[in-house]
């Protein structure tokens, strides 16, 4: 059952990120109809796709979309942990004794859970309790945890926690995270700078339709990426939980864990705390619900139970 949900996950995966790269192509075509100010926009729009016209915008488009998925693939460590201190751990650079904890628990899931790899490990100074795992794959991915939580939980309830991030990097879904996230915010650039690029002057009737689409686009795309996110996401969040109580063979530090970290941002009203947005889908708790990547701490702990 459980392999046969990851399977499932997977293929919601490549369904979203098939609609990420079609809707991208949409955009840029949009952008060349208005760019050569097309009189109808069906023939506009063939020509394009035929390559009749060459699509500049879409090319260019495509080009710099590549580039910032490498450089952020390159570059992923820097750009999650950014905005915050942080200090890597490892058995010599553990000093204090909870910081010898983190890396004691890390190395015992690594051992119980048979995981070949081993993630980079990262204490975050930051006044909320929360964690992420991130990274392109297995054997480039990391773990990071905030100081307020390490400080907060005992130690099964870090375990537990850690166990959740360890488990979406087994999972695969720190990918998915990363790459939805640059998605994303390539695709709000994007329409940005055409809107900006082609705004104002008098087009033709096929290029005006095509104006109206992308201005149509600026409301939609963020609602449409938006329910992507929790089409993939809120899932993933349950299969982490689960994987923490299949590694520790016990869902109550998971449980505890969750209401503690709940319980803390419902005490500090803490909102718009973060300062790096990139974070945002990869924490293991967020404070909204209703629009949020996760669901409701009640729904997580009622599936733990239910194992």
């Amino acid at each position: 059952m459980f392999e046969k949900i990851i399977r499932i996950n997977q293929t919601k995966t490549f369904f979203v990120l098939a609609v990420y790269i079609c809707l991208f192509i949409f955009i840029g075509l949009i952008g060349d109809i208005i760019r050569i100010n097309a009189i109808s926009f069906s023939s506009a729009f063939y020509a394009l796709i035929s390559f009749k016209i060459f699509p500049l915008i879409t090319v260019l488009m495509a080009g710099i979309a590549c580039a910032i998925i490498f450089y952020s693939i390159s570059r992923f460590q820097g750009i999650m942990l950014s905005g915050n201190e942080y200090k890597e751990l490892t058995k010599k650079s553990a000093i204090t004794p909870k910081e010898k904890e983190i890396v004691s628990i890390l190395e015992e899931l690594l051992v119980k859970s048979n995981t070949p790899f081993t993630p980079r490990l990262y204490l975050l100074q930051a006044p909320y309790m929360n964690a992420f795992a991130s990274g392109w794959d297995s054997h480039n991915s990391l773990i990071a945890l905030t100081t307020t939580l390490t400080q907060s939980l005992n130690r099964d309830e870090i375990k537990a926690v850690m166990a959740h991030e360890l488990s979406h990097i087994r999972h695969g879904d720190i990918r998915l995270t990363l790459i939805v996230g640059i998605l994303t915010n390539i695709l709000t650039l994007a329409i940005n700078f055409i809107s900006i690029a082609f705004f104002g002057g008098n087009r033709n009737e096929g290029a005006n339709l095509a104006r109206t689409i992308l201005l149509i686009l600026t409301f939609v795309v963020p609602l449409l990426t938006l329910i992507l996110q929790l089409f993939l996401s809120r899932s993933r969040e349950y299969m982490a939980d689960s994987g923490a109580a299949f590694i520790m063979q016990t869902n109550m530090p998971m449980i505890s864990a969750l209401r503690k970290i709940s319980g803390h941002y419902a005490q500090y009203d803490f909102k718009e705390v973060d300062s790096n947005p990139t974070r945002k889908a990869a924490y293991i708790f967020s404070v909204s619900e209703v629009f949020s990547t996760h669901p409701s701490i009640e729904n997580r702990i009622r599936a733990l139970r239910n194992r």
